[in-house]
């Protein structure tokens, strides 16, 4: 399997993004979503099945060789995504990109 490059929006939402699927023969199996002006990390998601094989760890690879991309910040990552950053490392954003965001963890 190779993770494929698209553009488009997250489920219903009207912001554009960079995407990065993987899929079998049941469909999609693992995406990454990174917003175009920042290139942080949205959302990664893998499917149940498939989960414990690399996947996101591959589109992860593909998706920071192909336009450098960033993890953001700790306030906004879920456990598993806060496991994901420690596993696969890489950069991190230093600041909020959300509207409207009450967040006040900014990184060091």
């Amino acid at each position: 399997m190779t993770a494929t490059y698209r553009t488009g929006t997250y489920y219903g939402e009207t912001e554009q993004m960079h995407i990065w699927e993987i899929t079998d023969e049941h469909g999609i199996a693992a995406e990454l979503y990174v917003s175009l002006d920042h290139h942080e990390i949205m959302s990664i998601e893998v499917r149940a099945d498939r989960r414990g094989e690399g996947l996101a760890r591959e589109l992860f690879e593909a998706a920071d060789a192909q336009i450098g991309i960033y993890h953001t910040l700790d306030a906004h990552m879920t456990p598993e995504g806060q496991a994901f950053f420690e596993a696969v490392g890489g950069e991190q954003v230093t600041e909020c990109h959300i509207t409207h965001c009450a967040c006040t963890d900014i990184a060091a």
